[in-house]
């Protein structure tokens, strides 16, 4: 029980706070380096603006109402159509993409 509660108290601390929803420097916000984000910035024609995001192998390794898709050799992105991408900002649409 204590391993448990010590991997739970890790996951929670690794999720840095963010919310449901929430466009902040873990999942969502523009960025032009890896220092804009918590975690890593991408930077592709893809993502106007850059966005960040983390990283992952599966959608346990997202934050909360996002996916592991395999774009970018890995990355949590929010998932559609439950998210509306106009929030974040022009040029975003919603498209299929593979899944990790």
């Amino acid at each position: 029980m204590k391993g448990l509660l010590a991997t739970l108290v890790v996951f929670v601390a690794a999720c840095g706070g963010h919310d449901p929803g929430d466009i902040d420097e873990l999942l969502g916000a523009t960025c032009r380096s890896d220092r804009d984000c918590e975690v890593r910035c991408y930077l592709d024609p893809q993502f106007p603006g850059g966005i960040c995001s983390v990283p992952c192998t599966s959608d346990n390794d997202c934050p909360f109402e996002a996916l592991c898709m395999s774009t970018s050799g890995g990355m949590c992105l929010y998932a559609c159509p439950d998210f509306d991408c106009n929030r974040l900002g022009p040029g975003w649409t919603c498209r299929s993409r593979g899944r990790e």
